[in-house]
């Protein structure tokens, strides 16, 4: 009775330790992941040997060879997000019904892409899903849950479906994404997912170890990947990001015979027609070209195989705006101030502390446009000195934000527009006032 009762324990504890490894634990990190002490990896040694041949196999006398005994296709299936498919779906629903009734015919991309995942997921497990739209539009008016992938998904309500009474439901305008790479906005779902998940359980220092992963290395080797994953830092998320799609294998990013990264943000580059590489940031491989970034060392098609990166979307809206922020980070902090990144769970970007009480709240925006109706979204921060927005200089030719600000201050209720070398020029006048006082 006693190994009945952590079966189901230890297969969770594996299946979640290889959605993140592709070798097997020790016993010892097999014995931590359970929550036991080391010295018990003889009790957890037992219950495995009586699983054996059943659930799991190793190899006698052969360092991690722990596995579980499921077939590929099972594995496949663990691939793709339950969260991301239904995003999708409700996407497409959405857009399905937008449409004007003789075009209804046609599958909104969203939706097609839903399906496809949908129908996937439960080939790979041996279970049933619409192969149609008929089909999927009966299931559409039933539980979510009744598919059964999606009893993964926690606080998921059971009276929750896609469509209720005859029209797009709550959930699905709830779950939709907007825009118009409706991949990428997927994608970026996922950043939304973990700053929900850290403000609801008060994760501060978890969600600041996760955006400087996929900030600092959004391409990484497996073993590093790995060796991430199992920080203490983001030990709180590693059941969330293990469901997440944060992270792929990187040679489906491409098929290239060699995989070249860009020097700025290290992601992987895009080949052009006639050969060469490019950012897939245009923005990003402008500041390459004007700036003393070294080349990386390109990565062989046969390594490749061994190296993990974060989606696109991921990369676009994570990523790329992250790099900014660090950077100024770094550069304040040389001053010898006190810098903290996305404070409060990332209800502003940096908060910058002054000798007596002078406090700064600043957001960091890498916009191609000024955008007011956006701006108007920054709050003031009456727990700080001055609020600020904060542009890359490398913008103020298209930005103009020294002539703009003059315009658009009046109407943000306290909220300064300043260019990134401004900030510091300020902060060092600051400092200075203090030094010579």
């Amino acid at each position: 009775m006693k190994i009945t009762k952590h079966r189901q324990k230890i297969l969770d504890v594996l299946q979640q330790w290889f959605s993140i490894h592709k070798q097997g634990p020790t016993l010892e990190e097999l014995c931590q992941e359970l929550g036991m002490q080391p010295r018990q990896k003889a009790t957890v040694q037992r219950w495995l040997q009586t699983m054996r041949g059943i659930d799991v196999e190793w190899d006698d006398h052969s360092a991690r060879s722990l596995r579980l005994l499921t077939s590929e296709s099972e594995k496949a299936s663990l691939q793709l997000s339950v969260t991301d498919t239904l995003r999708y779906l409700a996407t497409g629903v959405v857009q399905w019904e937008k449409l004007e009734l003789e075009k209804r015919s046609q599958v909104p991309e969203a939706l097609r892409i839903g399906m496809s995942r949908m129908y996937l997921t439960s080939l790979l497990r041996g279970e049933q899903a619409p192969e149609n739209l008929p089909q999927f539009f009966d299931w559409a008016e039933t539980s979510i849950t009744s598919w059964k992938p999606a009893q993964e998904i926690k606080y998921l309500s059971p009276d929750a479906s896609v469509i209720e009474d005859g029209v797009v439901s709550d959930f699905a305008r709830e779950w939709q994404v907007s825009g118009n790479d409706v991949v990428a906005q997927v994608q970026e779902s996922v950043l939304k997912d973990v700053l929900e998940y850290c403000r609801g359980n008060q994760l501060e220092d978890a969600y600041r170890a996760f955006r400087q992963l996929i900030i600092t290395k959004p391409t990484l080797h497996y073993s590093e990947y790995r060796q991430q994953l199992r920080l203490p830092e983001l030990k709180p998320l590693r059941e969330l990001l293990s469901r997440l799609e944060i992270y792929v294998d990187m040679d489906k990013l491409a098929e290239d015979k060699v995989y070249h990264l860009c020097p700025r943000c290290k992601y992987v580059q895009r080949q052009r027609p006639d050969g060469t590489y490019t950012c897939r940031a245009p923005w990003c491989e402008r500041l390459c070209a004007t700036s003393n970034f070294q080349p990386l060392p390109p990565i062989s098609k046969e390594k490749a195989a061994d190296w993990k990166a974060v989606t696109p979307g991921v990369h676009l809206y994570g990523t790329l705006p992250g790099i900014w922020e660090i950077q100024l980070q770094e550069e304040l902090t040389k001053l010898g101030l006190r810098v903290t990144l996305w404070p409060f769970v990332d209800e502003f970007d940096l908060l910058v502390e002054f000798p007596r009480k002078v406090r700064w709240a600043i957001d960091f925006k890498d916009w191609s446009s000024v955008d007011e109706e956006r701006l108007q979204k920054v709050q003031y921060r009456r727990d700080a000195t001055e609020t600020f927005v904060v542009f890359p200089d490398e913008r103020e030719e298209y930005l103009r934000i020294k002539v703009v600000r003059e315009q658009l201050e009046p109407e943000l209720e306290g909220v300064r527009l300043r260019l990134f070398s401004e900030i510091i020029t300020q902060a060092q006048a600051i400092l200075g006032k203090k030094n010579n006082a």
